[in-house]
């Protein structure tokens, strides 16, 4: 038969026990927050050194939020020199990214003739807090020292050093600019001497654009004239031809000889006789003309249109070799056309980045609201906080010491403990023998 099963303990928290810990503990947690709070006093008033705190009020003139998108490459020539040639445009981010530079510590370092021994690039950017003020472009640059004058100085320096450090590196981007701008240039001019010179070379040939052109022109205004010939010469065949029909029609109804009668004088009879017709030979001769004249005409149109198709073949092929030199002539010019317009644009920016080059460009974008006073009172140590704050530290670790003590005892002190750990009945308790307890036991015997 199974045993049944034992029941289950509930172990209930009970916060008495634990006001019991923290009270038989309790001068070791008093002791160890009042000695926490005293080493923190100690340490904040007597060992650490008081930082001061000196603070320049920077405004960015010219800062905007995002880059703006740069020039693309499609746009032409002025978009590539522009591209090349622009003056920075600084954001609020980059002003920040440049003011804890290696460059401008190790200026701010050098101009100040601080120990390089104690006072290094990453040295110098621990002291230095820069960080924008919201909604605006106000930059707050903190700088922290043990040394209020020297703080004040750093802060100061740091500032101007900034500015200056933005000019310069805007005259030197605009001095590389301008030497690539001369480069180019002198590279634009020398194609444009050799453009230039081939365009002359090509235009004085025997047979050059011009020449073909004129020619071109004196052979069309032929051909018009010979089409304008031959349409008169059809006109004139057909009209020859319509009056040679008329003439051969009448001509061919008309007798080439006509009957007359004469009375013979020897007889004195009438004799019938035929003589040729006037009016036929008449019409003959006028056929015979008119069909001579149209001989002429058609030989003059036949002529004609032989030298017309000749003048045409010819006409082709002057028009061909005038397409395919025009052509080629165009392609010059417009090579020494471009080459000209890029020599004005470089030109055009050669003097804008000049212009550019001698702008101070850290007194136009930089302004400084506030200059760095010398600080009167320490921002660090913060005593008061540092002794509320080692209070509070020693009073939690000290009272969870206590509950690991206590729970890492496990002897039996109390009635209560053996109730509790052993389960039995508690049936007496042996008073502690004290020598006073003993001497009054004695006495009382």
């Amino acid at each position: 038969m199974a045993e049944p099963a034992a029941p289950i303990r509930e172990e209930v928290i009970d916060l008495r026990a634990y006001l019991q810990v923290i009270n038989k503990w309790r001068k070791v947690i008093i002791a160890g927050v009042l000695l926490t709070a005293f080493t923190a006093g100690i340490i904040s008033f007597f060992i650490l050194p008081p930082v001061y705190e000196a603070e320049v009020l920077l405004l960015a003139a010219q800062a905007s939020e995002k880059q703006p998108v740069a020039a693309r490459a499609g746009e032409g020539i002025e978009g590539v020199v522009e591209l090349l040639t622009r003056i920075p445009v600084l954001t609020i981010n980059t002003y920040l990214g440049q003011i804890k530079s290696e460059v401008l510590l190790r200026r701010v370092i050098e101009k100040l003739e601080l120990d390089p021994l104690l006072y290094t690039p990453a040295t110098l950017a621990g002291m230095i807090k820069a960080s924008v003020q919201r909604n605006s472009n106000l930059i707050k640059l903190k700088v922290q020292n043990t040394d209020p004058k020297l703080a004040a100085l750093i802060a100061n320096t740091l500032s101007n050093e900034f500015i200056k450090l933005l000019s310069e590196k805007n005259q030197e981007q605009m001095a590389r600019s301008v030497e690539f701008l001369a480069k180019q240039r002198e590279m634009a001019e020398k194609e444009l001497d050799k453009a230039v010179q081939g365009l002359r070379e090509f235009q004085g040939q025997p047979r050059g654009v011009a020449v073909l052109e004129e020619e071109f022109k004196l052979k069309a205004a032929d051909l018009a004239q010979y089409k304008a010939r031959r349409d008169t010469v059809l006109i004139e065949i057909r009209q020859l031809e319509a009056g040679l029909a008329r003439l051969e029609q009448e001509l061919a109804t008309t007798p080439p000889v006509i009957g007359v009668s004469q009375v013979d004088p020897a007889t004195g009879q009438i004799v019938e006789t035929e003589e040729p017709n006037p009016v036929y030979q008449n019409l003959a001769e006028k056929v015979a003309d008119k069909k001579a004249i149209l001989a002429e005409k058609q030989a003059e149109l036949a002529a004609i249109e032989d030298f017309t198709a000749g003048l045409t073949g010819e006409l082709d092929k002057l028009h061909a070799e005038l397409t395919e030199k025009s052509a080629q002539q165009d392609k010059l010019q417009g090579e020494v056309t471009r080459l000209k317009e890029t020599l004005n644009t470089l030109a055009s920016k050669i003097t804008e980045t000049q212009i550019a080059r001698s702008l101070d460009l850290g007194q136009t974008t930089i302004v400084v609201v506030s200059e760095a006073s010398t600080p009167e009172r320490p921002v660090k140590p913060k005593k008061k906080l540092n002794i509320a704050a080692a209070f509070i530290l020693g009073l939690i670790i000290f009272t969870g010491l206590a509950f690991v003590l206590e729970h890492l005892d496990y002897t039996v002190k109390t009635p209560e403990n053996v109730a509790e750990h052993l389960d039995l009945p508690v049936l007496g308790v042996i008073p502690l023998a004290t020598a006073r307890t003993s001497k009054a036991s004695y006495g009382g015997g």
